[in-house]
């Protein structure tokens, strides 16, 4: 389910094996409109009592006190019906926030979730459709086939060379 409230984007996910956990995704800005937006979505999950809500916090551009409270109370509230608020990918400000206001170690704060990668040997494409290599990618032309010059590259595909000797110089320090 998704919900636009003021300058807030919410987005609720049941867990899909039947549980009582939930996610709920914020982005934008957590208003107003965003905090009575989440109240009303907290306070229909504490019927169900034990639930596990994880707030992904990470598409949030801004958070303030009134935002951070909300929080707050949304734990305070689950935590009575025996159920758990987790914060999921804070960001270096929400972060500096929770410090800042001495809530360090109140609220559970969960790292973000890994981004998949795709299996060794996959082709990517970048946004404009060219194929990319992933990092592990070994290259070994075949004979007869040739790699196109990067941006400074010498004449055969070998690189620039970066703090060796010039060889053109009398000391032979490069220079």
């Amino acid at each position: 389910m998704r919900v636009d409230a003021g300058a807030l984007r919410m987005s609720v996910h049941r867990d899909a094996r039947g549980g009582e956990d939930v996610l709920i995704e914020l982005a934008g800005e957590l208003d107003a409109p965003g905090r009575r937006c989440l109240r009303d979505q907290i306070a229909e999950l504490l019927g169900r009592g034990g639930a596990i809500v994880t707030v992904d916090v990470g598409g949030l551009r801004r958070v303030d006190i009134p935002g951070l409270a909300a929080l707050l109370r949304a734990d305070l509230l689950l935590r009575r019906v025996r159920g758990s608020l987790e914060i999921r990918s804070a960001t270096p400000a929400f972060l500096e926030l929770v410090t800042a206001t001495g809530l360090t170690g109140r609220l559970r704060l969960l790292p973000a979730p890994p981004i998949p990668r795709p299996p060794a040997g996959t082709a990517v494409r970048s946004a404009r459709g060219e194929a990319i290599l992933p990092a592990d990618a070994a290259v070994s032309p075949g004979a007869g086939s040739a790699l196109p010059l990067g941006e400074g590259a010498l004449p055969g595909g070998v690189g620039a060379a970066v703090g060796g000797p010039d060889p053109g110089s009398a000391s032979g320090v490069g220079g």
